[in-house]
């Protein structure tokens, strides 16, 4: 399989910009991440850009994918965020040896998988609205207007707090399409209209211009960072 990837990363209407983005080839693998760096805590930026780069050697340095290679990864991002001593991020990542694909995150950023025009999966968020969801206390569309959505359980760079969530793999077809965005993107857009956008568009990048679209209508002057990336599986 092919990968045509695009991918985008905004401040809002906030600064700095504690969102980075990533997307690597190495060979037969690739590799993509979005990671959010957190407010509150020094140089989230920092963190985020650090994650990216780690991302990178990572997936250079893969000899073979699976499960376990992505297991690994986690932890070596986490590593490198601790080094740093102090700031924080999330992240969401994406593998695969051009057949299968394995996806994991840890915190709010989150995984959405598109196939035959229907949204199959998405990430779950470590955050107190997402408990407040899954316990039955608010609908799955209340999420990001829930006062405690940006209070998260885990985040890279916590020694004390790593946590990953890793989800099971997925064979690919030609067709496939997923996203990978930080919650300031997806608080943004609904899962219908990430849907919706994707069905209309013939490239990532008509598909990410057209949710970009949409959620700059919806920008406030203290909208969080948001960024994306945007991958459309292409059959050899």
């Amino acid at each position: 399989m092919r990968f045509l990837t695009c991918q985008f990363t905004d401040p809002g209407g906030r600064s700095p910009n504690e969102d980075s983005v990533g997307s690597f080839t190495a060979g037969a693998f690739s590799a993509w991440i979005a990671a959010d760096g957190l407010g509150g805590h020094s140089s989230g930026e920092v963190a985020s850009a650090e994650a990216v780069k780690t991302m990178e050697i990572v997936i250079n340095e893969c000899n073979e994918m699976d499960r376990s290679f992505m297991e690994e990864a986690f932890h070596k991002l986490n590593d490198s965020i601790l080094s740093l001593g102090g700031p924080l991020t999330t992240a969401v990542c994406a593998f695969s040896d051009g057949k299968r694909l394995w996806y994991g995150n840890n915190g709010d950023s989150r995984f959405f998988f598109m196939r035959d025009q229907k949204m199959l999966y998405h990430t779950n968020d470590h955050s107190i609205a997402f408990v407040a969801y899954l316990t039955g206390n608010i609908t799955y569309k209340e999420i990001p207007t829930h006062p405690a959505q940006n209070r998260l359980f885990h985040s890279l760079g916590n020694e004390t707090d790593f946590y990953g969530e890793f989800y099971p793999e997925i064979e690919l077809k030609s067709g496939d399409a997923f996203l990978l965005a930080t919650d300031g993107f997806w608080e943004l857009i609904t899962d219908e209209e990430i849907l919706r956008t994707l069905n209309i568009s013939q490239t990532p990048q008509e598909w990410l211009s057209t949710m970009i679209d949409i959620i700059q209508s919806r920008l406030k002057s203290n909208s969080d960072n948001y960024s994306a990336v945007c991958v459309m599986v292409k059959g050899d």
